[in-house]
This record gives structure tokens, sequence and C-alpha cells, in this order.
């Protein structure tokens, strides 16, 4: 198959990448001037309801290429544009001999994040691990995807039951990498340095729940404490509104242990807000 004049290989990918994604849902090419690292998809997860095709509410964002050679974040408007985001992110291969889109994640790029902040250049390389996802080598500044999520093939299945399975197993995968990914966002967005990292998985099977909260030492300095008290505080105030909200509802014997795990919520709220504004205080005088 020849490459039309004026045409990188990688646009010929991002077209055989349209019919897999678009087996996962609303398939929107992102438009750019020049071909760079970033966004070359959103996806919107839909299923059928009453034979009707139904957004989700579950979006991503994927980066078509046409072999595995490694993404390089080289350039500051790079990882500004990576850091910036609050879509959840995913590599893509596309073999043109297979006719597959073999998915990756890019976890490891939030690894660098926390640890260097979005000023130091690192290589994500596309590389399986026996556990999953391997844990980045911060020295030489390299990462790597671990083993794929999925593949999806382009082709379709003969039968029209065959396809609506195929479609809610896909669907299923990555609707579970995308919470995991929205988990770790929504934290980033709160500048809580703590990742959740699935310790293993396998191929073409939603996650599990066997993630591990995981941090290095440098993740957890001293900046990260007041927004960790200020994230307690609004889970507290949601509890304690709730437990007094819905005691109307419970039964006489759970009314007792909802009224004073109310105040216990409330007590701790309070602390938190002393235990920020004193830690704020001594920080600056230091």
């Amino acid at each position: 198959m020849s490459i039309p004049i004026g045409f990188y290989q990688g646009n010929r990918s991002e077209y055989l990448a349209i019919p897999a994604l678009s087996k996962l849902g609303f398939t929107i090419p992102v438009p750019r001037q020049e071909d760079h690292f970033g966004v070359d998809f959103i996806v919107h997860l839909a299923k059928m309801v009453d034979n009707i095709v139904t957004p989700t509410g579950k979006s991503f964002g994927i980066q078509i290429k046409s072999n595995n050679s490694p993404l390089i974040f080289d350039k500051q408007d790079d990882r500004d544009c990576l850091y910036g985001s609050s879509l959840p992110f995913f590599l893509g291969i596309v073999s043109r001999e297979n006719l597959t889109l073999t998915i990756y994640n890019t976890l490891n790029r939030l690894n660098f994040f926390w640890m260097y902040g979005p000023q130091r250049d690192f290589k994500l390389i596309v590389e399986g691990h026996r556990n999953g996802i391997p844990k980045p080598d911060f020295q030489k500044g390299v990462g790597a995807t671990g083993n794929p999520i999925l593949d999806i093939s382009i082709s379709e299945p003969s039968t029209s039951d065959a396809r609506l399975k195929e479609v809610e197993t896909l669907q299923s995968i990555m609707e579970s990498w995308i919470d995991l990914e929205n988990e770790n966002l929504s934290l980033k967005e709160q500048e809580i340095a703590l990742l959740f990292w699935p310790s293993n998985y396998t191929k073409s099977k939603p996650l599990a729940g066997n993630l591990e909260r995981y941090s290095y030492t440098k993740f957890a300095g001293p900046d990260s404490l007041p927004n960790i008290c200020k994230a307690a505080e609004k889970t507290l105030t949601s509890l304690s509104f709730y437990l007094r909200k819905l005691q109307g509802h419970a039964s006489h014997e759970v009314v007792p242990l909802m009224e004073s795990t109310c105040r216990k919520a409330e007590s701790l709220k309070g602390d938190c807000e002393e235990l920020r504004a004193k830690w704020s205080s001594s920080q600056v005088a230091k």
C-alpha cells in the first residue's frame, strides 16, 4: 500500500485506528497543524440502550503511533500539554499487518510528574513486564508502559451478537482503566502526591481490585499535607451531612451510631482545619 504524497506514515495509522476506536464509542480526531506529541483522538465511550447509541460519560485521549518507538518528552510545551490535561491519556499502536490497535497505559508519566515536576525531560518506552507496569528508572529518565491493556481488531465479527459482545468486553476493560486514570488525575488536581497503581493486571481483562497505593518518599513532601487535609475536610463534611440527612431512613439500632460518627467526623474536620492552618503557618515561618 503506497502512502499519498504529503502524508506521514503516522497519518495512515490514524485512519486505520478510527474503526477500532469506534468500537468503544464516539471517536473525534483532534485538529492540529503538525505531527508532534499530543492527543490524536478523543473517544467517548457509548453503549446501546433500547437500540439507541448512548454516551456513558466516560472519555479518554489517545495518541496513535505506527511503531513502538518511545515517546520523548524533551520540550517544555509537550510536557505542559501532557500535565495540563485532566483527560485520561493512553497510547495506541496500529499494526497494519495484523489490522489491530494495541492500547497501552501511560501511568509512568505521573510518576515523573510527582518526582520531578513538569520541567525534567523523560522518555516513555513501549515495553511489557511480567507484573504489569515496571517502576521507572528516574536516574536515566526512562519509564515503560508495561503490558498492553488490550488489542482491538479493525475487522468486524461475523454476527451481530458477536459484535455486541466484543464491544461490551472492550468497553468494560477501558472503563476500568479510565476510572483509575480519573482517580489519579483527581489527586493530581488536588495537589496530593499519591498514585493508585495496579500491582498486576491481565491483558484484555478489566482491572481487578489489586491496586496498591504507591508513593516514593520524595513524593510525600511537606507541601502535600495541607492539600490532603483539605481533601479530608471535604470528605468529612459530606459524611457529616449525609449522616444527619439520612437518620430518618435508618433503623433505631443504627441511629445512635450515625449520631456518634457524625460528631466524630465534625470533630476530626475541625482538627484537620486547625492542623492545616498551623502547618502552613509554620512552613511560611521557615
